[in-house]
């Protein structure tokens, strides 16, 4: 019976092997079976022969052969569990097939030797393999390290119920035959209870270890000290735990870690790695490992997972090991169940560092936080309380909050507890307070209820901001906003009015009341009103800032409607009420206009410009013209004067000329004169169109001069042509020179002339007229006051608009080419402009020209004399040994006038320049009597010679001769005071006269007006 027993026991566990196999297909369960097998084998030759007596050859000694390959088997599942050098492996196969062979070869009965051999061998190598067994359960913990134990000695047991079987002690060998059983029953089917009770010894040692960690250790080191207790527990190579982080995340906690490439994982992850039974190979592809699984396998260089969910977190236990392992599934489960009182640490640990970093911050902020009981004792109070109201945490904890307030303002306090306990929440309330010195601070209160587990009020949490530099930030910001030169509005998203500055009420009409909390589209013109909400509302879902300006035309309006041009710039604000976005608005009214007016003056500047280079254009269109006219008028009097004196040279060439060619000669030399007469008018006329003509004005009455001047006019007109004057008898006298007026007489008839080639009649009239504000409005030359008016009209062709519009233009002209010079109107206008008056043009084509000139009267009396002198026609005598000094750089005109004056008896003392005549000057020893000197000369001019000379001799005279003497002119065009010239070209007569009178006449005098002049030769009246 008892090896019925013991028979039983061995297959049971060789069932369960092969049941475990069958279902998880692990090599470890195979060799499992293998071991039981063989073992069973023993017991299967008792229950023959109890049965059948003694068995075939064949089957005793192929029964006997199994039998001895336990301890293979055995060595050989070691080989799984742990490195087992090949010797040994090999060594037990050798004493396998050592005592096997004989077994299988000898016939029966065995000797006895061969016998003690073979179970020698057996125990030999049943012994190692117990000692391989219990060195790996040693570094085991658990019910892991129990089993394994169990196992090493029912190994050794059944290795010696061989040894005494063969040396016949059969009841021996059959009760260590059944201890043998109960030692593997024990290491590889224990009741459930026992296999608790194994595992729960080291678990608890874990667990307190857990507990001695300090309670403010954080939850990742719990974790870690956990794997780390497990991995050492287990004997496991690396332990994992994978718990649920935020989200779909993973948080992985390993020890030992897996370096700094740890992966990250979602929970989908890891939902694989507990749905298949036993330990993975994480590495046998074949096998399809879990993906996680493989990748911890690689990453801690193992190759076996064992996993366990972890109850209530949702996380997973997973023990990695280079080998297989044995008897790990309790101690996996009950470590699994113990990782939630580690998570419970952790949970404490993050709470108490919640509550920790609560505390900091709580301590740290810049605000006073306290929290007050329901009845108002203050229970905390930080440092920024501390800083506010200076009381310290020890003097404050325990007294009433109301300490804080006002006696007059305690009950608000009170109000305030009520309210908080009912649950309201007091946002942001400006209360005022007293700090410990009893000095007043404004602060903004935030109070809510405390609540305990249950929901039970347990006090009032308060928050305390001093809002003394915001309220100052908040005046400076309000006096900002007042004095900015631009409205400012402030709109919200729906385009309500938040806030306005008094400029916004200045520029629009409102007052303020009338436009917060309405719709800026009031603002808005009406023209686009309906568009502004769709604008506003697309630029608050992107707000970017736009300057002023920006390009964009805009308009605003005010009050009583009037609509404005404007420039707006916007930003967006963010506050606690949302987001304003401010605008600021520019009337641009006055910088339009003044822009518009900067275009018209620039447009103006370019048409004048366009006008300039018109004229200039034309200018040089009719210098072209005057150069024609001038080249061919000169042209013709040369070709006189060369013919005749040529006809001269001929007849004085004769010895003895004949009387008629001497008569032709002297009508030659008549002509000689007459085209010199008309190129001195030609060049008098060019230098007064220029004016740089010399003028002599002088106090007159202009009627005198139209009187000397008429019957010149009459033969200059024709007979077919009737002259008419009309002069007032009460005419006011002007300061004028005579010959000029004269010229314009003349150049106005010339014209008058042309313009009635058939016949007319010309009309000269004189009056007196007083020009008001209205009469020279369009005149820059010409102010208010009295004036003579002199009117010039024909009855010829007249002029159209196109050419009465240029008529005074210098050089314009339209007559034909070579018939004249375009100067006669524009020399009129220098004339007459010169003597401050004007000349205005009237001219209807077919009708006739009016030519009026308006003059600026005089307050001066008119000299009788001076209007009744006349030249006199006599030549002078010379004076009795007078000594002239004749400066002329030009030799010819110095040789002729020298021979004029030493012709008519005077000494002349000639120069060619300035230093010649300061020699003749310094070293003549006569007297010098006169200065006769060029204006116009290098190096010198006439009145620098003039001035140098009378230095050496101071009462010597001058007389100056020039044909353009603009150096001794002054800017209105008159001589300077005691300044007598002659112009030239000067007859002969004229030189004498002039000279004549300059020596007996011409010692200068003092004026009335305290400047010197001559009183002889009249150059100008001074009273002009």
């Amino acid at each position: 019976m008892a090896i019925l027993a013991v028979t039983a026991l061995f297959l049971l566990i060789f069932v369960w092997a092969a049941v475990e196999y069958r279902r998880r297909r692990d090599p470890l369960l195979r060799d499992v079976m293998l071991i039981f097998g063989s073992v069973a084998m023993l017991f299967v030759l008792g229950v023959l022969r109890l049965f059948f007596g003694s068995p075939p050859w064949p089957v005793a000694g192929l029964v006997s052969a199994l039998l001895l390959g336990q301890p293979f088997f055995t060595v050989r599942l070691v080989s799984r569990l742990r490195p087992v050098p090949a010797w040994v492996i090999r060594g037990a196969l050798a004493g396998w097939v050592a005592g096997a062979v004989p077994v299988l070869v000898l016939p029966r009965p065995l000797p006895g030797p061969v016998v003690w051999v073979a179970v020698t061998l057996f125990f030999v190598v049943e012994t190692v393999a117990a000692g391989l067994l219990a060195v790996d359960g040693r570094r085991r913990g658990g019910a892991a390290r129990i089993r394994l134990w169990c196992a090493a000695v029912g190994t050794v047991l059944f290795g010696a119920t061989l040894l005494f079987a063969g040396a016949g002690v059969a009841v021996l060998a059959r009760s260590v035959a059944v201890v043998s059983a109960l030692m593997y029953l024990l290491a590889f089917l224990p009741p459930r209870r026992l296999r608790r009770a194994w595992a729960a010894g080291t678990a608890y040692a874990l667990m307190r270890s857990l507990l001695a960690a300090p309670p403010t250790e954080p939850a990742e080191r719990i974790w870690r000290r956990y794997c780390e207790g497990t991995r050492q527990v287990l004997g496991a190579d690396a332990v994992v735990v994978l718990l649920p982080g935020a989200g779909d995340s993973v948080q992985l906690i390993s020890d030992p870690g897996l370096g700094t490439a740890e992966p990250r994982y979602r929970t989908a992850d890891i939902e694989g790695l507990t749905a298949g039974p036993g330990t993975l190979d994480a590495l046998a592809g074949w096998t399809g490992p879990p993906p996680v699984a493989a990748e911890l396998a690689r990453l801690s260089g193992t190759r076996f997972v064992d996993a366990a969910p972890l109850p209530g977190s949702g996380g997973v236990l997973v023990l990695l090991h280079r080998h297989r392992t044995l008897f790990t599934d309790d101690d996996i489960e009950l470590y699994a169940e113990l990782a939630s009182q580690a998570a419970a640490l952790a949970e404490r640990a993050a709470v108490l560092g919640d509550r920790q970093r609560l505390a900091i911050i709580v301590e740290s902020s810049a605000d006073a936080i306290m929290s007050k009981s329901l009845d108002g004792v203050i229970t905390s109070w930080n440092a920024a309380a501390e800083r506010l109201y200076g009381y310290r945490v020890e003097e404050v904890l325990g007294r009433n909050a109301a300490m804080l307030f006002a006696p007059e303002e305690r009950e608000l306090e009170t109000e305030l507890l009520a309210r908080a306990a009912r649950g309201e929440r007091i946002d942001q309330l400006e209360v005022r307070n007293c700090t410990r010195d009893g000095a007043p601070v404004m602060v903004s209160l935030t109070s809510s209820l405390i609540t305990d587990g249950a929901g039970r009020p347990a006090g009032v949490a308060c928050i305390v901001r001093d809002t003394s530099e915001r309220r100052r930030a908040e005046v400076m910001f309000r006096g900002l906003l007042e004095a900015a030169p631009d409205a400012i509005i402030g709109v919200t998203a729906d385009g309500k009015i938040a806030l306005l500055n008094a400029q916004t009420e200045r520029l629009f009409g409102y007052q303020r009341d009338e436009l917060l909390g309405q719709s800026v589209d009031c603002l808005v013109p009406e023209r686009v009103r309906a568009a502004h909400p769709g604008h506003r509302l697309h630029y608050f879902a992107n707000p970017q800032q736009r300057p002023m300006g920006a390009g964009m035309a805009l308009a605003a309006v005010r009050k009583d409607g009037s609509e404005f041009p404007a420039e707006i710039s916007l930003s967006a604000l963010e506050t606690d009420q949302g987001v304003i976005v401010s605008a600021a608005v520019r009337d641009v009214t006055e910088r339009l206009q003044a822009q518009a007016e900067r275009e018209r003056l620039a447009a103006q500047a370019e048409r004048d410009a366009a006008e300039r280079r018109l004229q200039h254009t034309r200018r040089l269109e009719s210098l072209g013209q005057l150069a024609g006219g001038v080249a061919h008028d000169f042209n013709n009097i040369l070709g006189v004067i060369a013919s005749y004196t040529e006809l001269l040279t001929e007849t004085l060439e004769a010895p003895v000329p004949d009387p008629e060619e001497l008569t032709a000669a002297r009508a030659d030399l008549g002509q000689i004169a007459r085209a010199t007469e008309r190129a001195a008018r030609l060049t008098k006329q060019l230098l007064a169109f220029g004016r740089r003509e010399i003028t002599q004005a002088q106090v007159l009455s202009l009627n005198h001069v139209v009187g000397d001047v008429e019957q010149m006019l009459r033969r200059t007109l024709g007979e077919h042509i009737h002259l008419i004057t009309e002069l007032d008898r009460n005419l006011w006298p002007v300061c004028v020179d005579p010959s000029q007026f004269e010229q314009i007489l003349l150049n106005l008839a010339v014209n008058a002339r042309d313009a009635m080639p058939g016949g007319g009649t010309l009309s000269i009239d004189t009056s007196n007229t007083e020009l008001e504000e209205d009469d020279v409005a369009d005149s820059t030359e010409l102010s208010p006051g009295r004036y003579v008016r002199v009117r010039v009209s024909d009855t010829g062709s007249g002029m159209p608009p196109e050419v009465a519009d240029r008529a005074f233009e210098p050089f314009f002209t339209t007559k034909p080419q070579g018939a004249g010079t375009g100067l006669g109107l524009a020399t009129v206008y220098g004339i007459a402009s010169a003597a401050g008056g004007h000349v205005r043009l009237y001219s209807e084509a077919g009708i006739g020209t009016t030519i009026t000139i308006v003059l600026p009267a005089s307050d001066a009396a008119i000299d009788e004399a001076e209007v009744a002198a006349r030249p006199v026609t006599t030549s002078p005598p010379a004076a009795a040994g007078a000594t002239i000094l004749l400066v002329e750089d030009e030799e010819a005109l110095r040789i002729a006038t020298s021979r004029i004056l030493v012709r008519a008896g005077y000494e002349v003392l000639t120069a060619d320049g300035g230093a010649a005549a300061l020699r003749l000057a310094q070293h003549h020893p006569a007297p010098i009597h006169l200065l006769l000197t060029d204006v116009i000369m290098p190096n010198m001019m006439g009145n620098e010679v003039a001035t140098r000379v009378r230095a050496l001799r101071p009462e010597l005279p001058v007389l100056y001769m020039s044909g353009y003497a603009q150096p001794v002119l002054t800017e209105n065009g008159t001589l300077q005071p005691g300044v007598i010239i002659i112009e030239k070209p000067f007859t002969r007569r004229d030189l004498l006269d002039r000279v004549h009178a300059r020596l007996h006449h011409g010692a200068p005098v003092e004026g009335d007006d305290g400047t010197e002049r001559l009183a002889a030769a009249h150059p100008g009246d001074p009273s002009c």
